[in-house]
């Protein structure tokens, strides 16, 4: 049961890479970035399924706390896609606690892989700072951005979630000593990406006012 569940996860994931790079690299707002999105968001969750339910049969912690992260990523990423006018939900506040909780669990249990002198540690405590930031933003807000600021903040949630797919499938194809440099390389190729591309779109958005 488990080679089938890993075998899902697999497809599920390739698919959600497809997904990425057509939404990635196609108009934004335009047809096939909105097929592209959808396409990555139902494939992420199909693969974050079958992750939670493998992390669960081998009681794997590790896998369950990052699927958890990836998924809040994702999830904020299409909530902001779709709320143009702000309004947030109590659903939101209640994922935002929640994923604040995650975050904690994972600096503790991070910080206990590293005492067992295991460096994945490192890669856990970086990825609970990159989703517990969020997360108290998300929890602190009262609505959800509009206008360009939605769309920014749209494009790093599903960015985040973009790092998240690219280092599920490093980690499985990469093999690099120390092992969390496999696990943090996507986000430090990423970012500098978002960052270029939220401020192109800031000042694009700035011209045609």
């Amino acid at each position: 049961m488990k080679n089938l569940l890993v075998w899902f996860h697999v497809l599920s994931g390739s698919l959600a890479v497809a997904g990425m790079l057509v939404a990635w690299f196609s108009v934004k707002g335009g047809k096939w970035h909105r097929r592209g999105g959808k396409a990555y968001v139902f494939a992420m969750a199909g693969a974050l399924v079958m992750a939670t339910v493998i992390a669960l049969l081998t009681r794997n912690l590790f896998l369950l706390l990052v699927g958890i992260f990836s998924a809040y990523l994702i999830f904020t990423g299409w909530r902001t896609a779709r709320i143009r006018d702000g309004v947030a939900s109590r659903f939101d506040q209640i994922s935002a606690l929640l994923m604040l909780g995650v975050a904690a669990t994972m600096v503790g249990f991070g910080v206990w892989m590293l005492i067992g002198s295991n460096t994945l540690g490192v890669a856990l405590i970086a990825f609970a700072v990159f989703g517990g930031g969020p997360a108290w933003e998300d929890w602190r807000r009262s609505s959800w951005p509009t206008g360009k600021q939605r769309i920014v903040l749209h494009l790093n949630r599903m960015g985040g979630g973009t790092i998240a797919t690219l280092t599920a499938v490093f980690v499985v194809n990469v093999k690099t000593d120390p092992v969390f440099i496999a696990w943090l390389l996507p986000t430090i190729v990423v970012v500098p990406l978002l960052v270029y591309f939220s401020r192109r779109y800031s000042a694009v958005a700035a011209t045609k006012r």
